[in-house]
């Protein structure tokens, strides 16, 4: 595949010659799935209404126990609510994954060298020693993808990264990351580490690093620059370069995009608040076209990355 659109061109091909074909025996099962789904949500509510029914009346079902044991009968209802409340979203996942394994290699045909997979290349040592996102101790990856474009290498990563502290009542989670975390492989290899962070009301100087002033002065209003390497930063980060860094952000409707430049390569965070890469889902028909299109022009929205920041020319990065 030389270009994004002879991606967006044959996957309509795709589509319709070999992915519906694959697609007839699931439709029975997504039926079959998203009743489930009803019959949960369902027990869900009945139970929520049996804990709200004894929480009005307890001081009449429960005039002879103590507050203590009345607390703990009020939570039998809560927790297996909620517990059922999720079996749903477990259901529509678990489908979806099913649907991906079969359908996500036809679809990557298009793409010489591209393959789907669970399990991410980009691992948690990779991203610490990035410096983009530090101190979180717990991970939830999604959609995972590996190839090669243009011929640089690269590695998307749908994923969540949190910091988890306490336990029990006392147990916190943090999001310190949720999107879309893409690494690129040039050939050019770097001394130093830049970071590209957004601008923010409190701005600290990560350690041992020193900010970088740049003449672009939209750029200098959207994102703080650090790095170790004054001489290096500058010639990364051209004037085309902070162009199309922003135009990125604009692209991908993200909250907020940042990234590291060192010698382990590129590593360009996407925080989103959205899923990405959808296929199926339970309550709409197996066959629905939108779908798979969305799907598709998502997947060429991170290659269009390539040919943004143009990683195959020397120029920038």
């Amino acid at each position: 595949m030389e270009t994004v659109e002879e991606f967006k061109k044959n996957f309509n091909n795709t589509y319709y010659n070999k992915v519906i074909n694959l697609l007839t025996p699931f439709e029975k099962k997504r039926k079959t799935e998203f009743a489930k789904c009803i019959l949960f949500a369902l027990l869900s509510f009945i139970v929520f209404c049996i804990g709200i029914y004894l929480f009005i009346n307890q001081e009449t079902l429960f005039a002879a126990l103590s507050k203590k044991t009345v607390e703990d009968i009020m939570f039998i209802p809560l927790g297996i609510g909620f517990f059922l409340a999720c079996v749903p979203s477990v259901i529509a996942k678990s489908f979806e994954n099913t649907v991906k394994e079969k359908v996500m290699p036809i679809i990557l045909r298009n793409l010489d060298g591209f393959f789907w997979a669970e399990g991410s290349c980009i691992n948690n040592d990779y991203i610490e020693k990035s410096r983009l996102v530090t101190d979180f101790n717990e991970r939830d990856n999604d959609d995972n993808f590996h190839g090669i474009y243009k011929n640089v290498e690269i590695d998307i990563c749908e994923t969540e990264l949190g910091l988890e502290t306490g336990s029990g009542k006392n147990r916190h989670y943090t999001v310190k990351f949720k999107g879309v975390l893409v690494r690129l492989l040039p050939e050019r290899q770097y001394k130093g580490i830049t970071l590209i962070k957004k601008q923010g009301i409190i701005n600290s100087v990560p350690d041992k690093l020193h900010r970088v002033y740049l003449e672009d002065a939209e750029f200098e209003k959207q994102f703080n620059v650090y790095s170790n390497d004054q001489i290096e930063a500058r010639f990364v980060l051209t004037t085309a370069f902070m162009e199309r860094f922003k135009n990125i952000k604009l692209a991908f409707n993200a909250s907020k995009i940042e990234a590291s430049i060192s010698e382990q390569g590129i590593l360009i965070g996407i925080s989103l608040n959205k899923d990405l890469f959808k296929l199926a889902k339970v309550y709409r028909p197996i066959y629905d076209y939108e779908l798979f299109k969305q799907m598709a022009e998502e997947f060429a929205s991170i290659l269009e990355l390539i040919d943004e920041l143009k990683m195959y020319q020397n120029i920038g990065l």
